[in-house]
């Protein structure tokens, strides 16, 4: 009795957690729209852009005046020189003083033009790499839910397939008692069941561990379970199968973020290297300083001192001539010279790497095409085969063996129907991604 409350308790306390913890259904569009909300990487990018936006401000402040104003207040007590007759005398003074300051760079090598150049093109360059960021967030999360949709429709079939061989060994049991067959089928069904089971049980780890990179990704409640829902079919993506690689090639050119961020900042980093230079070239400043004072030893009010008595103006120009700089110029502009050089070499390189990317998708779509008209096939011809052999196993006129071999075809081609379907599914998004064309945005719940 003791047991059966035990048990009975266990049962409730399961059911409570299960009550409390629904299994949630994650669609694709919802699973998009998380991971580009959470991902850590985004949101970083999104903060450096932010930052290159306020370089780019500041680069465009260089060419205006700065300004500034700078005050003293001072009491000095003991000896000190008398300013009004030159003596040295015990005294306590008073002194506040104001000045007004300005300064404007007329030139400077070149420097503030390049580095506002370079400023704007850090900041398309940031643009687009958050663009790209963007993409690879919807690639990366279109890849894992796919593994997790896979995984979920491989488990049903081996759950299916476990549950038809255990429903045939109770078949058989049931003709070899009355006689009908040799008790050999019994033991070979047996170990087939069996078998299935072991399957089954690995399908279901299979999709817990892939759920599990999933939830990751999506920063998802370990806590709280969840199903992917299987998607609508994509769209019919045969016109894009005679599409010459050619002009998927140039599409990609033209579209892809990736590509364009390191085309801007082979351009910044060329003007970095021009700005290096300015050191060694001449520079010009004006200036400008305007301010008064009062200070107690003065016979004259605060008022008259200030206003009066001790305004001052000055204002001119300064400039400098860099003659030598211990090769601190040629240090910089060498290290500038080897991050632009270094930048082209990456741009031409994923030039090269986009037309693989392309030419690798265009493949792999065409692939799938034809993958999931043939796994249709094969699926049908090994749904009736197993059909057949059920049969004629039942009357008597098949064996056993030809039977779990029509039972295997029939588990392969579902598990190549599900592939190729799933597979199809993303098609348009893997092809997209590669083009440059996918657009995040468009992806809603």
């Amino acid at each position: 009795m003791k047991q059966i409350v035990v048990v009975f308790l266990l049962f409730a306390t399961f059911n409570l957690v299960c009550a409390q913890n629904p299994v949630t259904k994650l669609t694709f569009e919802e699973a998009v729209a998380i991971g580009l909300q959470r991902n850590v990487t985004l949101n970083q990018q999104k903060n450096q852009l932010e930052a290159n936006q306020v370089q780019k401000q500041n680069a465009i402040g260089n060419y205006l005046p700065n300004l500034s104003v700078t005050g003293a207040l001072q009491r000095q007590e003991g000896q000190q020189a008398n300013t009004t007759n030159g003596d040295l005398e015990n005294l306590t003074t008073e002194y506040v003083g104001a000045q007004l300051n300005t300064g404007l760079i007329v030139f400077n090598g070149f420097r503030n033009y390049n580095t506002l150049a370079q400023a704007n093109n850090q900041l398309m360059s940031q643009g687009y790499l958050l663009k790209r960021s963007a993409q690879d967030v919807v690639s990366i999360v279109a890849s894992q839910y796919l593994q997790v949709l896979l995984d979920q429709e491989l488990m049903r079939i081996a759950e299916e397939n476990y549950k038809t061989q255990n429903t045939m060994l109770e078949q058989m049991q049931g003709f070899v008692d009355v006689g009908a067959r040799a008790v050999t089928d019994v033991y070979n069904q047996d170990a087939l069941t069996k078998t299935a089971q072991v399957l089954f049980i690995r399908a279901k780890n299979t999709l817990q561990n892939d759920k599990s990179i999933l939830a990751q990704t999506l920063q998802l409640d370990p806590s709280q379970p969840f199903e992917v829902v299987y998607p609508l079919l994509a769209e019919d993506l045969k016109q894009y199968k005679n599409v010459s690689l050619d002009s998927l090639i140039a599409v990609a050119i033209s579209n892809r973020a990736d590509l364009k961020q390191l085309e801007h900042q082979v351009k910044a980093n060329n003007y970095a290297y021009k700005s290096a230079l300015a050191p060694a070239l001449p520079s010009v400043t004006l200036f400008g300083n305007y301010g008064s004072f009062y200070y107690s030893l003065i016979a004259d009010d605060f008022s008259g001192q200030f206003k009066t008595l001790n305004p001052s103006l000055s204002y001119g120009a300064n400039l400098r001539i860099p003659i030598f700089n211990r090769f601190e110029t040629r240090f910089q502009r060498a290290n500038s010279k080897v991050q632009y050089q270094n930048s082209q070499l990456n741009f031409e390189n994923l030039e090269k790497t986009v037309k693989l990317d392309v030419q690798r998708a265009q493949n792999n779509f065409i692939n799938a095409l034809e993958n999931y008209e043939a796994s249709h096939a094969q699926f049908q011809a090994g749904e009736l085969a197993l059909q057949t052999q059920q049969e004629s196993y039942q009357l008597g006129i098949s064996t056993q063996v030809a039977l779990a071999q029509a039972n295997q075809t029939y588990v392969l081609g579902a598990a190549s129907k599900v592939q190729a379907e799933v597979t199809l599914l993303f098609q348009k998004i893997l092809l997209e991604y590669a083009l440059g064309t996918l657009q995040p945005e468009l992806i809603r719940p």
